[in-house]
């Protein structure tokens, strides 16, 4: 069974989303626990029906699909390919998706390795938006 069909069978949905209930739980839970210790992970899994052991092996499954993709790191695109001032706008977008500035440069390294003056071009569209 793909990763993906287990994650969604194991939250209680299938892929056309029903039973979505639970997935908004695992959210809310991580956006109001940014860094949950192991008792915290242990207590949701276990209020919400889980076998914590179960639901920890799914969080490193998502957490090693994330880190090891990505655009840059497919192209070999790395900071030092990137215009500087494109990054730190980037790094500064990004921070609007996660509380990690690691993670905020590689999201903005993902977009800049496919076009180099995204952030740029993101801040113009953004502009003529609000005109």
């Amino acid at each position: 069974m793909k990763l993906l069909n287990k994650i969604y069978k194991y939250l209680g949905e299938d892929l056309e989303g029903n039973s979505a209930e639970l997935r908004m739980k695992l959210m809310d839970f991580f956006k109001e626990n940014p860094e949950p210790d192991d008792d915290e992970i242990h207590a949701f899994a276990e209020a919400e029906g889980m076998s914590p052991h179960e639901f920890e092996e799914h969080i490193y499954a998502i957490l090693g699909s994330f880190f090891s993709a990505g655009f840059a790191k497919d192209k070999g695109f790395t900071e030092e390919d990137a215009d500087l001032d494109q990054l730190d706008m980037g790094i500064e977008v990004e921070m609007e998706h996660t509380t990690d500035p690691k993670i905020a440069k590689r999201i903005a390294l993902d977009h800049l390795s496919e076009i180099p003056d995204y952030y740029t071009r993101l801040a113009k569209m953004e502009s003529d938006a609000e005109g």
